[in-house]
Formats: C-alpha cells, structure tokens, sequence
C-alpha cells in the first residue's frame, strides 16, 4: 500500500460519497498493513473518512488507534481527535487535548491552520486568531531558519494562516496589524 494508492481511494470517495465505505475499507487495510504507509497514518484516513460520514465517535476511536499506535501520519493525530470530540459534546476533553498540543509548541504551520479552523469552525473565534497568530510566527522563524526545502514548505502555510487570522480579526473587531500587511504583500505577489 503506498501514499498514491491511499490518494486514490480518497478520490474515488470524493467522487461517490460513499464515505463509511471508504472508512471500512481503510479500516480494513489497518489492520492488514505491512511496509508502505504507516498503520497509523491509514488509521488517521479512516478516522477522517468516519467524520465526513458524519459518524464522529468511529472517527474518534480510530484517531485514538492512531495516537497509540505511534507510527508516522501526517499532521498530529491529536488534532483531528480534538475535532471529533468537539462534534461529540465532549468539548472539555477537547480543550484540554488542544491544551497539550500547544504545550508542545509543534513546528508543523498545518498542526495549527487545522487547529484553528476547528476552532473557528466551532464558534471560538478568539482561540482561532490565537492560533493563527502563533501558526504564523512558526512558518517566519521556520522561514529564517531554514531557508532550504523546510522553509518553502512553511511558507505554503502562511497565507492560509494569515487569511484565517484576518477573517478572526475583523470578527473580533480589531484594528489592522503588520499581519494584515503581511497578507497584503502575499497576495501582491501572487
């Protein structure tokens, strides 16, 4: 099983809609997986596949499955946990996921655009801004740092982070910032 292979079914779904089957059958080859793709990783697939189906508590226990089992996914499974819980109620254990997530200052800009549209998406606008801001100041110290391969990838996350920041902000009523301008000069030179 490699990368493309999961790429493919995905596209398939998004053609279908048959979302819960693409969850079983990704579920399915979890457990069979052997070299490739990270058993983890077509977990974190399947948990998303759940969620599209609308079926937050299957989705939440294979993103739990993912989280243990360790293995390399992309993003942090954590995240996409924290957004089934939200859908579920369980909006205490999903602060306090996101709580240990931020605790660990990721390097990854994507951990916090999908936090903070999780936050947005659920009403917390306040905590949205909060995220982007700091996703943000991530991609510019990656940026400085690591001007090779490493800083081009940061920077593919900035102007999602700093849209989403504009959108937190004028909904929270505060005035323009060097971010703004920020977002201006991207935007110039696209």
């Amino acid at each position: 099983m490699t990368e493309d292979d999961l790429d493919d079914l995905e596209f398939d779904t998004l053609r279908t809609g048959d979302h819960a089957s693409a969850a079983r059958r990704l579920s399915e080859l979890a457990a069979s997986v052997s070299g490739g793709v990270s058993r983890a990783n077509i977990l974190l697939r399947a948990g998303e596949q759940w969620q599209h189906a609308g079926d937050h508590a299957k989705a939440a226990e294979l993103y739990r499955q993912a989280i243990e089992d360790g293995g390399e996914t992309y993003g942090d499974p954590r995240v996409y946990l924290a957004d089934a819980l939200f859908e579920l109620g369980e909006t205490d254990e999903a602060r306090s996921l996101l709580d240990r997530i931020s605790a660990d200052r990721p390097r990854d800009p994507e951990v916090y655009r999908t936090v903070t549209e999780i936050l947005y998406a659920h009403g917390d606008v306040s905590g949205a801004y909060e995220w982007a801001t700091r996703g943000a100041d991530v991609v510019l110290s990656v940026r400085e740092q690591a001007p090779d391969e490493e800083g081009r990838v940061a920077e593919d996350s900035l102007e999602a982070l700093l849209r989403l920041r504009y959108r937190a902000r004028i909904d929270l009523g505060r005035p323009e910032d060097e971010y703004d301008a920020m977002l201006d000069d991207l935007l110039k030179q696209a």
